[in-house]
């Protein structure tokens, strides 16, 4: 029990920075395939897949991931009104599968030659590394900061399911109307 006590008193920015180095690390530059990605789609990862209300084929279950088809993006925004505005935007275009919104993370940088910080959002965006340089110029139009952070890491591994849902609802390219 002591150590429950111990647990509520951490700080969320430590938890949060803990959590962030564990995504970062997951994501660090991997080169083969782990037990994740080279496992075979069972019946309960398939319904898991058709429950998300996307009726996908049985090729959502090919087991060939190739490490970085997709990515994990960054962006941080001033506040929660501008992450899910730039969220749902995202989302609609089809420009990423999901995005996390993290509030309250506390950024200290450079910026025009003095030392800041501030409290920020940070977005978490999963889709198609073909498609960051979209994504990128989608957050550059619509976000509020002159110079808007957009990093991305790509995936090497991960639950393969999961990684198949990215690549099913993120189109490779969406085709102009012109």
């Amino acid at each position: 029990m002591q150590y429950l006590r111990n647990a509520r008193s951490v700080p969320c920015r430590w938890l949060l920075a803990r959590n962030l180095l564990l995504v970062a690390a997951a994501t660090a530059a991997v080169t083969s395939h782990t037990a994740f990605a080279t496992t075979t789609c069972t019946s309960a990862s398939s319904s898991f897949i058709q429950n998300q209300n996307n009726k996908m084929s049985d090729k959502a279950c090919d087991p060939a991931y190739v490490a970085g088809t997709s990515s994990v993006a960054f962006v941080t925004t001033p506040d929660k009104e501008s992450a899910k505005k730039l969220a749902h935007g995202i989302i609609e275009r089809k420009l990423a599968a999901c995005v996390n919104i993290i509030p309250q993370i506390e950024s200290i940088y450079m910026w025009e030659g003095k030392v800041n910080e501030d409290n920020e959002y940070l977005m978490m965006i999963k889709t198609r590394t073909a498609r960051i340089d979209e994504l990128s110029k989608f957050v550059r139009e619509n976000h509020p900061y002159s110079v808007a952070e957009v990093i991305s890491l790509p995936i090497q591994a991960g639950n393969l399911p999961y990684l198949n849902w990215i690549t099913q609802t993120v189109p490779e390219k969406v085709e102009s109307k012109d």
